[in-house]
């Protein structure tokens, strides 16, 4: 399974089929966690472009992860044998 890093806050690895995935990873580690997840995606969203001053997508799990990608706070390590 494909090992991710989380750059939010303090560093944090986490394994996930996709990188999707952190969307329900910070949900269940949030404060507000009760919100639904289109709403938590949204807040999330908005806390991660005052966090790094970038542009987040949050249409889907999917392209949350990708904005998280591409604004470096979500890494996909390189797998070690």
């Amino acid at each position: 399974m494909p090992k991710y890093r989380l750059h939010y806050g303090a560093l944090d690895d986490f394994y996930a089929q996709t990188a999707g995935e952190v969307v329900p990873y910070l949900r269940e580690r949030h404060m507000m966690g009760d919100d639904t997840e289109r709403e938590f995606m949204r807040r999330l969203a908005i806390e991660l472009c005052e966090w790094s001053g970038g542009n987040f997508h949050y249409g889907s799990r999917d392209a949350l992860a990708g904005s998280m990608i591409r604004n470096g706070l979500l890494e996909l390590m390189p797998e070690t044998c």
